[in-house]
């Protein structure tokens, strides 16, 4: 009898070759398809009752709305845009199953630069290469001549809908990978160059993918209804007159304010560079630091050679600039580092007289920040090493050195980080105390002349509780740091002193002394920049690089920017946080994390595509800002027009004139309309279908999002809407990895949605999907998971098909036995057995956990409980019941609680049993949750039916065990000739009434140290007691002990108690057919201990170890 404990989910034998099998399936998947089309099943409208308010109407039909974002229109739609759609596509099929009207929705996104970017490559192309794009013969197997003159710019290499072909990394995946020209990403995807030409024009994009896009999504069965989807963009004027409209009323509320801030910029596209807008680095913000004056008093005799050389330094002062997020901490400088084998320059600054010495990163970052003389512009005087900058002497402001400090060498000092000049404060920072400490130690190794070091000792700068006035030296010594080579431990030094001085730091010395450093920090800066000893600098966290292929900058520049991390508005977005669904704690902390830093966000941009500024036409909406709250707009979009670009008025007849302010602000947000305003009766309509479906129930994406969209979603949620509209949920998944590794289309290692559908069939993908992963943790989809589901399908129709034949016999002969092929039926007429019962409870159990999991939004579990569990299930009830035969009523009821349960992730496959097999005239998409579930499962049957599962698991490891032992020599005193599994055989099975009085005795002194109110037991009271009653003698009383305490520890005190909830020796009785007609046993004794009498010999010896629910087993070979 199999287990019913789990199965797995990994392939074993797959049919990779023979298409029929996925073929068969297919056509079904095409025919429901055009089916659901033809009947409008996923056109979803709000009831029709004028007379009912919106609370009666949402009382009576309860609404479910999930969204996913929109994808951006620059490529056909891989399989990660396929996992992160399951998640809402299963989610609306699990609440139509409730009963509710479950929308799902969806546009597309084509605003900002992607597109734009992508549009100018080919242009470009088109002038270098011709209508043909041909390369230069010399050009043509290695472009690389060329790839200066044309920015690498992908947008991703997925096929055109229809296309097939290989994960592996075939010649067109490798071309595509390795592409070096927009083009050729093109040509990769099967677009002939005729077409591709037509690409220079940014509507077209428009145009082209939208379609492939949608019918993409039709092909895996996505339950969308498309009469509600739009392009975003002036390209659809609804939609634009909707975006304008909000950013108008978000500049009312002041929550888009302008002025001059840091942003992240490309300077080639002479705009702000915003996360959408990026090729890489999506989520790097702005680093402030404090860059600190180090102006030279004297040079070293190398850098003096250097600079003397260049004559525009004459009658200059000259700076090494040094950027620092630590200001409060500069009057104990000693010294400053370079990195001696790094290059740095010479750069006329804003001021006329000042020179700036800092790495050619820095001094870009520097020009767009009003630190140079003409903004963007880096003026160069000439260059110099790090290592000729060695030994010269600079002026350390607030420094208590007044005479000046030294350049000094240090290890690991970057050109990418910083300005590449690093000041020392050896007392607060770890990295300094330990290179300085280096270099006093070996000056000579160093090559630096002594003197520059001896006299410069830490000086105390602040003071903590932890590491008292010199925490460098404190936790250097603490995690023996040995020297500036120890990385790991300066690590973590660095850390421990930041947060230490930051939280709990008080200052030292100077003017601000005996304040928080917290307080002081901004003091000290402010006094440094006005003194003229300081700037202020910025720099991207990271590398960014924009859609133009431009390495990015931080600007200083006026601009356009929403106010989040406004304090109050932050309260009331963490109060949208606390209410809503996040479906898992990571999530959760997630978004906590992102409140608490989040800032300004520049929202406007100079070109690419989008809405128009409504107080600027000069100025477009930024791509992640005219997506903040366009769930809304699916609410009424369906009304509002019936295409795409909205060129089709909707069945209304509202036009975009009609859709002005007034209009928008009435509809969402239900202000008055102005006396004689048009269409007033066709607006309330748009009013009451939005108060209908609103708010968004789940708004579901992949982790990515946190971090930018989906806060932004909360933020622009509380600022626009009441609190009874804010979100209610929002899920979060990980990226999907592909075999394990991941995706990528220079490895070739990388699928299309079209491709997966077209190569394994829309609900095999659908159930490779679901198992992949639920969790922020990367998820897997497996190719051979998919391969096996398809045949797992294949078999399961036909065997359904053989069992409703039966079924239909059965019905015809209810008082007779039926079998059809596999499949053997009890007469209808026959009660059930106890046999049945556990099963039917065990099909409950299922059901419960099924719908447990689909309403967590854990489909994982929902296809481990309610396909693979309950397949088990199935096999086990036809392997216990084959001498009897599986009871109709039961098997009806498995077959549609199969179909049911596996309705949100395989609905072709359910449909064409629900239908065509099963011959119900509705859809399957419209069918409900079973009613006739219990509250709870049956536990005392759930419990009978882990027995008999036990029980035969040990029957079958008895045989083995005896098979085993009797092939050994010596044997045959204790047996005659050697057990043969498939020969005669008899069975004892030992029943016993009580448990072992050590058991008591053990179970007795774990409840007397075990504290019910913390839930915890005294481990060491426990083992004086054991040992005071003598139970420490018994060597299996210590792993008795562990394991109840574990099972308590589950179960709560209620484990303390193991009395059986069934009666032992009927279970077994009812075991007995299987015993007797499945394993072949010619005699089967259920010995009950309590009344058998004193046994004897090896019936004594085996029945020693049987307890309650746990009993022995007596095997042997019929005499």
């Amino acid at each position: 009898m199999g287990d019913m404990t789990s199965t797995a989910i990994t392939p074993a034998n797959v049919e990779a070759k023979n298409t029929a099998k996925r073929d068969a399936l297919m056509d079904i998947e095409k025919h429901w398809q055009a089916d659901w089309k033809e009947n409008h099943l996923f056109e979803v409208d709000m009831p029709e009752e004028d007379d009912l308010t919106s609370e009666e109407l949402l009382a009576k039909y309860p609404k479910w709305m999930g969204t996913f974002p929109y994808p951006y229109m620059n490529g056909s739609l891989h399989l990660g845009h396929g996992f992160s759609v399951s998640k809402i596509e299963f989610a609306t099929g699990w609440e139509r199953l409730k009963g509710k009207r479950a929308l799902f929705p969806l546009g597309f996104h084509v605003t900002g630069m992607p597109i734009k970017a992508s549009a100018d490559k080919i242009a470009h192309e088109l002038e270098m290469f011709g209508p043909n794009f041909e390369l230069p013969k010399d050009n043509e197997g290695d472009s690389e001549t060329l790839s200066e003159k044309v920015a690498d710019m992908s947008v991703g290499a997925t096929p055109k809908a229809g296309a097939n072909f290989g994960s592996k990394k075939t010649k067109v995946a490798a071309k595509s990978g390795g592409a070096k020209y927009q083009f050729q990403i093109m040509q990769a995807q099967g677009i002939p160059n005729e077409e591709i030409a037509k690409f220079a024009d940014t509507q077209y994009w428009l145009k082209y993918y939208p379609p492939i896009a949608m019918a993409d999504l039709d092909s895996l069965g996505c339950k969308i209804d498309w009469r509600r989807a739009f392009l975003t963009t002036d390209h659809n004027p609804y939609y634009d007159s909707f975006a304008r409209w909000q950013f108008q009323r978000l500049r009312e509320m002041k929550k888009i304010e302008f002025g001059e801030r840091y942003t992240v910029w490309s300077a080639k596209d002479a705009q702000p560079c915003m996360d959408h807008d990026r090729q890489s680095g999506e989520g790097v913000k702005p680093q402030e630091y404090t860059g600190i004056k180090l102006e030279v008093l004297q040079w070293s005799e190398q850098g003096s050679q250097i600079a003397s050389a260049i004559p525009e330094l004459v009658g200059k002062r000259v700076f090494l600039v040094a950027a620092t997020l630590r200001p409060e901490t500069m009057y104990g400088q000693t010294n400053c580092f370079v990195g001696t084998k790094l290059e740095y320059g010479f750069f006329l600054s804003d001021k006329a007289d000042e020179v700036y010495v800092v790495s050619e990163g820095s001094a870009r970052n520097m020009a767009f920040q009003k630190l140079s003389p003409e903004n963007g512009k880096v003026v160069k005087l000439g260059t110099i090493s790090g290592l000729a900058i060695v030994g010269s002497k600079v002026n350390a402001p607030l420094s208590e050195y007044k005479d000046g400090v030294y350049v000094l060498p240090m290890e690991n000092v970057l050109a990418t980080k910083g300005t590449g000049v690093v000041t020392s404060v050896p007392s607060d920072s770890p990295d300094d105390y330990a290179a300085l400490r280096d270099l006093k130690k070996k000056p000579e190794y160093y090559n630096i002349d002594p003197k520059w070091v001896e006299a410069f000792n830490p000086i105390a700068v602040l003071s903590t509780e932890a590491y008292g006035e010199m925490s460098a030296p404190t936790l250097c010594d603490k995690l023996k740091i040995n020297s500036q080579k120890d990385r790991v431990q300066l690590a973590e030094a660095k850390e421990a002193a930041y947060k230490e001085g930051f939280y709990n730091g008080t200052m030292s010395i100077g003017e601000f002394k005996g304040l928080p450093v917290q307080v002081a920090k901004q003091m000290v800066r402010a006094q440094l920049i006005d003194r003229g000893d300081a700037v202020r600098y910025a720099e991207p966290e990271g590398l960014v690089m924009s859609r133009s292929g431009d390495e990015c900058v931080v600007a200083l520049c006026d601009q356009w920017y929403i106010n989040y991390g406004e304090e109050a508005w932050k309260a009331l977005t963490k109060k949208c946080l606390a209410q809503l669904n996040t479906y898992s704690d990571d999530t959760r902390t997630q978004f906590e994390a992102k409140l608490d830093w989040l800032n300004e966000w520049a929202c406007a941009r100079s070109f690419g595509l989008g809405s128009k500024v409504p107080w600027d036409e000069s100025l477009v909406i930024e791509s992640l800002s005219d997506s903040t709250i366009y769930m809304s707009y699916y609410t009424i979009s369906h009304l509002l027009h019936r295409s795409l670009d909205g060129s089709e008025i909707g069945p209304l007849g509202i036009t975009v004139e009609d859709m002005d302010y007034f209009a928008w602000d009435y509809v969402l947000l239900g202000k008055d309309l102005p006396s004689g305003h048009s269409k007033t009766a066709e607006l309330a309509e748009l009013r009451r279908s939005y108060l209908y479906w609103y708010p968004v129930d789940i708004r579901s994406s992949a982790k990515d999002l946190v971090q930018n969209h989906l806060t932004f979603f909360m933020y622009i949620h509380t600022a626009m809407f009441p609190e009874r509209e804010w979100p209610r949920g929002i899920r979060v998944n990980g990226h999907l990895l592909l075999n394990s590794e991941k995706m990528s289309k220079s490895t070739g290692n990388s699928l299309s949605l079209r491709e997966a559908c077209d190569r394994y069939g829309a609900d095999a993908t659908r159930l490779a999907l679901a198992v992949a992963g639920d969790s922020m943790e990367d998820a897997n989809f497996e190719e051979e998971i998919a391969n096996t589901e398809i045949l797992r399908l294949y078999k399961l129709k036909e065997w359904v098909t053989e069992a409703l034949e039966a079924l239909a016999v059965s019905e015809k002969l209810p008082s007779e036995e039926t079998r059809v092929n596999s499949v053997a039926l009890c007469p209808a007429s026959a009660p059930f057995t106890t046999l049945d019962r556990v099963f039917d409870a065990k099909m409950d159990m299922y059901t419960l956990a099924t719908g447990a999991a689909y309403e967590a939004t854990m489909y994982r579990d929902a296809a481990k409980n309610g396909m693979y569990e309950f397949l088990n299930l199935r096999d086990w009830y036809r392997e216990a019941s084959a001498a009897t035969g599986m009871h109709p009523t039961l098997l009806r009821k498995w077959i549609s609680r199969q179909v049911i349960q596996l309705c949100p992730i395989t609905p072709h496959w359910c449909e064409h049993v629900w239908r065509t097999l099963m011959g119900n005239t509705t859809s399957i998409v419209n069918a409900r949750w079973p009613t006739d579930l219990p509250a709870d499962v049956n536990h005392a049957l759930i419990a009978a039916g882990d027995y008999m599962n036990k029980v035969a698991r040990s029957v079958h490891d008895a045989e083995a065990s005896l098979q085993k032992r009797s092939k050994k020599k010596g044997a045959k005193e204790a047996l005659t000739g050697e057990f043969d599994p498939n020969g005669p055989k008899t069975l004892d099975i030992f029943v016993a009434c009580e448990f072992p009085q050590w058991q008591e005795g053990v179970i007795s002194v774990l409840k007397e140290c075990f504290d019910a109110a913390a839930a915890t037991f005294d481990d060491k009271a426990i083992q004086e007691a054991l040992g005071q009653k003598g139970l420490l003698k018994n060597k299996k009383a210590m792993p008795f002990a562990q394991l109840t305490k574990k099972r308590v520890a589950l179960l709560g005190p209620a484990a303390f108690d193991r009395a059986l909830i069934f009666e032992e020796i009927d279970i077994l009785n009812a075991l007995l057919p299987y015993l007797t007609n499945n394993r072949g046993y010619s005699k089967v004794n259920i010995v009950d201990l309590g009344k058998s009498g004193e046994l004897t010999g090896a019936l004594a010896t085996a029945a020693e170890s049987a307890v309650p629910g746990e009993p022995s087993l007596l095997v042997a070979k019929a005499q």
